[in-house]
């Protein structure tokens, strides 16, 4: 299963693109995460510490070449790329950064195609999962980094230009030809909030696939610069993705039944 988590920025697309692969990994599943953001925040989500962020290695210049044909291709097998620069995450998780934050860097076509050929490569089987926390802009789009996913998920907040943003996400992401899109509604605070959205995403023809509560889970492990999943395991936001994540990716195995129960509960009732 391979994954593409989008959003407007500050929709909270990392806080749950980084506790979705915790919980699915303890279920039993091999999962590579991938931080697809110029402004790479995703190892702190899963629990790597702060002060490794500076020194996370991400993509040499030489993972992809360009072929006769203009188009860039890996040079490199998935295997050669996580030697190089995979770091290994809490609960199993390998991490792959692909880039960050540089000034002049011009175009970031080749780290775009990058992701596109380790999404491509990463394994499709039932026990692997790929989950790619992707920029927050629309440019990733446009030149199909999640081209070889099987969904593409955007996180929206229950507020006019979030949902617009997703709206556009879930448009460009059917015209990629991506087999499911969807909505994920996130800092939920009301029945009437998540109303809302389940009617927006209704009136487009968009799937909402799952609904996360407004939780100060996040602000606190943002003030304690850890992961959520650590900073509040119990909390109701954990338990919503722990919810969210059976229903992209399925029950896990052995591995679930001691460490995914507590943060597995049903989504808030829709409006």
């Amino acid at each position: 299963m391979k994954l593409a988590i989008a959003g407007k920025g500050g929709a909270g697309k990392t806080s749950i693109t980084g506790t979705l692969a915790r919980i699915i990994a303890r279920r039993g599943r091999r999962v590579l995460a991938i931080d697809n953001d110029l402004n790479p925040n995703l190892s702190l989500t899963l629990g790597i510490p702060a002060e490794r962020m500076s020194d996370l290695p991400t993509f040499p210049a030489e993972i992809v070449r360009l072929n006769e044909d203009g188009v860039y291709r890996l040079a490199m097998s998935l295997a050669q790329i996580c030697g190089i620069c995979s770091v290994p995450a809490p609960d199993g998780v390998s991490l792959l950064v692909a880039g960050e934050p540089r000034t002049a860097t011009g175009c970031q076509g080749a780290t775009h195609m990058a992701v596109r050929g380790v999404i491509g490569a990463a394994p499709p089987g039932e026990g692997d999962v790929c989950i790619v926390d992707l920029e927050a802009s629309t440019e990733h789009l446009l030149v199909a980094t999640a081209g070889h996913a099987d969904a593409m998920y955007a996180v929206v907040e229950p507020y006019g230009k979030s949902l617009e943003t997703g709206r556009r996400v879930a448009a460009l992401a059917r015209k990629l030809g991506l087999p499911r899109v969807g909505l994920i509604a996130n800092k939920v605070r009301d029945e009437h909030e998540l109303g809302s959205v389940a009617a927006y995403a209704e009136r487009h023809g968009i799937e909402l696939v799952g609904a996360v509560p407004y939780d100060e889970c996040f602000r606190e492990a943002d003030l304690a610069a850890c992961a959520p999943l650590d900073q509040d395991p119990d909390a109701p936001a954990m338990h919503a993705i722990g919810d969210l994540a059976t229903r992209l990716v399925g029950g896990g195995g052995p591995a679930a039944e001691h460490s995914a129960g507590r943060v597995t509960a049903p989504l808030p009732a829709r409006g």
